[in-house]
């Protein structure tokens, strides 16, 4: 039984994930930093997280092969929304880091999938939204 209820669970939260994905990515796309997509949003959020960080820890968390995963970086940095650094004691092993440009970027993207969730939580019931608050920060330990 236990394990049956952990299955529910689990399929509901990956049910949730994809139709938020679903509802924000065209709004990200539409009314954030024009050509970032999803994966250059986590990318930045991650790196946001995680200054210096290399490129195959980006690439796990982002799920992108490596040969993609630099292929995305290229363009933030032509964009100006991440830098290349040599490592201090490597000079041949490279860290990512945020600039500012790419921080606000990031930010923006952010306040635009916000918005369009806030509008589609905007009728919930104040106790509902207590809800959904509560349940989403019982989940976060656990992901």
């Amino acid at each position: 039984m236990a394990r049956q209820s952990g299955r529910r669970v689990a399929a509901a939260v990956l049910e949730i994930t994809l139709l938020v994905t679903r509802l924000v990515t065209p709004e990200v796309r539409r009314r954030g930093p024009k050509q970032l997509s999803l994966s250059h949003m986590r990318a930045l959020g991650f790196l946001d997280a995680n200054p210096d960080a290399d490129l195959s820890a980006v690439a796990d968390y982002v799920g992108l092969t490596l040969p993609s995963m630099s292929t995305l970086v290229d363009g933030l940095v032509r964009r100006a929304l991440v830098t290349r650094l040599a490592a201090p004691h490597d000079r041949r092993r490279l860290r990512l880091r945020l600039t500012a440009t790419g921080n606000k970027a990031l930010r923006a993207g952010l306040a635009a999938a916000e918005a369009v969730l806030e509008t589609r939580f905007s009728d919930l019931p104040p106790a509902e939204r207590a809800l959904v608050i509560r349940a989403m920060a019982r989940l976060r330990p656990f992901l």
